[in-house]
């Protein structure tokens, strides 16, 4: 099987103060990856590049799924706005979290999303981090500053 054709797992782990990509399941891009010893050494495939500078390679993939550890299957984590990140999940839910001044916290949510299971501390320990399986990988591309 060539690497286009498989799935490959790949981690969004947020830095916040938006350095990080907007991901959205079914969307194909250009997205950016450290480079990938790190990847192993963190158990997936790839990791999404969320640094200023360093060795990153850029690859065109589809998003095929993201998933959170405690919330379960997103749809979007959106990036875009200054200063907060959005996570989408599929049941509807969704969830705003600071991205800039002490990040980690929950800026507004959805009726029915558990905010009482939401900890601050997550910003610090990964725990908004997402297991990301992109599919139709094409070739790397290094980064050249």
């Amino acid at each position: 099987m060539n690497e286009a054709a498989a799935s490959r797992r790949a981690l969004w782990d947020p830095g916040w103060y938006n350095l990080d990509q907007s991901l959205k399941v079914g969307q194909r891009a250009e997205l950016t990856f450290l480079d990938e010893g790190l990847a192993a050494d963190r158990g997936y495939d790839l990791v999404f590049a969320n640094t200023v500078g360093g060795r990153w390679h850029h690859r065109w993939a589809t998003v095929e799924g993201i998933e959170h550890a405690w919330f379960g299957a997103v749809d979007e984590v959106d990036t875009s706005e200054f200063g907060q990140y959005t996570f989408r999940f599929a049941d509807g839910r969704w969830v705003a979290i600071e991205a800039e001044q002490e990040p980690g916290g929950v800026n507004a949510a959805s009726t029915g999303f558990p905010v009482d299971e939401c900890d601050r501390a997550w910003a610090d320990t990964s725990g908004w981090a997402l297991a990301v399986t992109l599919f139709h990988l094409g070739g790397a591309q290094p980064h050249r500053p």
